[in-house]
């Protein structure tokens, strides 16, 4: 059955001496391993630049029910992220958040709430006019909303410390190391409650912004035990710094 979707890239790699594996996230059934033939040949149709990083594409798969590789027949990009693209500063964020989600996502159903936050994600950081030192720990924040344990609605309730571990504020310190607190957690309480446009009007020292990125991904390993160290931290610290 041919499927026509949108999707975003999370993963290219060789299959075979010329096919492609593509790692993509559609809109119509959410995580899927597709194989694009012949995408490393010298006369491919569909060529490997077609699938960078989080391009966001409109596809027409042939999709077999029971079949766990599927095959992409057609592939157009949907729109162009220009000013992603010519940053080296939106270019690290979104490498970042590319394998954030890559590592995070294992959803192999719809879910268009999902979807189109990545898709707002995506426009936000092409909008030259938001600045992006701290793009990447809103997006975190908001991700981890996505993935069923956020800290924003737990955060409305007064505490002195956030407990990472119970994903909870509480008034007095749990006696381990996995907690947010003082200053760190206003700043966390503050921008659970912004938008990415609300970056323009809003400045994060760098070791403020540093240690909510430790503490947030801190937590995200809580929760997803199995995740691996994220090899674009230290490349975007550095570039943001």
């Amino acid at each position: 059955m041919l499927q026509s979707t949108r999707a975003l890239v999370f993963y290219v790699a060789r299959y075979s001496d010329s096919s492609g594996l593509i790692k993509i996230f559609t809109e119509e059934a959410g995580l899927q391993s597709c194989i694009v033939k012949s995408l490393f040949s010298r006369n491919a149709k569909l060529k490997p630049a077609l699938f960078g990083h989080l391009s966001l594409l409109d596809l027409i798969i042939d999709n077999k029910p029971g079949r766990q590789i599927q095959y992409i027949r057609e592939a157009t990009v949907n729109r162009f992220y220009h000013e992603i693209s010519d940053s080296i500063a939106r270019t690290s964020v979104l490498l970042f958040i590319n394998e954030l989600l890559y590592k995070a996502i294992k959803e192999e159903e719809a879910n268009t709430v999902l979807f189109e936050f990545i898709e707002y994600t995506l426009e936000s950081l092409n909008d030259k006019k938001i600045p992006v030192n701290s793009f990447h720990l809103l997006f975190l924040i908001r991700l981890l909303e996505h993935l069923g344990f956020g800290p924003t609605t737990s955060l409305e309730t007064k505490g002195e410390h956030f407990d990472l571990l119970t994903g909870m504020p509480v008034i007095d310190d749990p006696g381990h190391s996995h907690i947010i607190s003082g200053e760190l957690l206003q700043l966390l309480r503050k921008m659970s409650q912004m938008d990415y446009s609300d970056l323009v009007l809003y400045t994060i020292p760098r070791k403020a912004r540093f240690e909510l990125l430790n503490a947030l991904l801190d937590f995200l390993r809580i929760h997803i035990p199995e995740m691996a160290e994220l090899k674009s931290v230290k490349v975007l610290q550095e570039v943001l710094s």
